[in-house]
């Protein structure tokens, strides 16, 4: 394995994929969430779709366990469990996908229905009323099927819980909560997949240290947010990733 970690950092892409490491880090630690949306375009486009999702399960997922239980104690539970539940039914059919199927024409569908609810939302949109039990769990069920196909999942509930009336500390931990429990789903299917190489595990161990330096670094700015401020970033980084997602940008990295 050591052989393998020297070699992933001997790598030419290893530089690139260091620095978007390291921003991608420092957004998840300050937000909660962002890290799938700055580093999977990057890293597909230097390595395979493939070898990107797995690098962020075994960065983020593993790293950001120290996040969990503090964001267990202040999450709302009866809205984390629906979406976690809908997302357990549908990554794997996402990972399905993502070995079977050429994701253009998903890429676009994803891409652009993103774009339509940013600038819902971004409107001033909120929902009227909590939206029943059903439709949280179809929520969830998107974005399993987004993040096991792309490993984008945040997008689907990040402006599910902008939609609502919650304050930035709520949002932010029950989005760690729900990473939390889709990262053991994703873990499951990628193992299943035989996505989980020796190669790509000493990539991400050796992509590791950087990840949590970054984070931590990211989690203690988070005290300086401001509600609007915290609205603002998740807008843009759920437009960010549906931008980065769009085929017709392919070749930009």
């Amino acid at each position: 394995m050591l052989e393998l970690i020297r070699q992933a950092v001997a790598a030419e892409a290893f530089p690139a994929l260091a620095l978007a490491t390291t921003v991608a880090a420092l957004v998840r630690g300050f937000s909660g969430f962002g890290s799938a949306m700055i580093f999977v375009p990057v890293a597909s486009a230097l390595t395979s779709p493939q070898t990107a999702v797995v690098l962020l399960l075994l960065t983020d997922s593993l790293l950001t366990l120290p996040m969990v239980v503090p964001a267990a104690r202040r999450c709302v539970w009866r809205e984390v469990l629906p979406l976690a539940g809908g997302a357990l039914l549908t990554v794997p059919l996402g990972v399905y996908l993502l070995l079977v199927v050429d994701p253009v024409s998903m890429r676009w569908t994803i891409s652009i229905l993103i774009l339509v609810l940013v600038a819902l939302l971004a409107s001033g949109w909120r929902w009227s009323r909590p939206p029943s039990l059903a439709r949280t769990a179809v929520v969830g069920g998107a974005s399993g099927l987004t993040g096991g196909m792309t490993g984008l999942a945040g997008p689907p509930v990040i402006l599910f819980w902008m939609a609502g009336h919650g304050g930035p500390a709520t949002i932010r931990a029950n989005i760690i909560v729900f990473f939390a429990l889709t990262g053991l789903f994703n873990f499951g299917a990628y193992l299943v997949g035989g996505l989980l190489t020796a190669e790509r595990v000493a990539a991400g161990l050796a992509l590791g240290p950087l990840y949590a330096v970054a984070l931590v670094a990211g989690a203690r700015l988070f005290r300086f947010a401001s509600d609007r401020f915290f609205r603002m970033l998740a807008f843009g980084l759920c437009a960010f990733a549906a931008l980065g997602g769009l085929p017709l940008l392919d070749g930009l990295f």
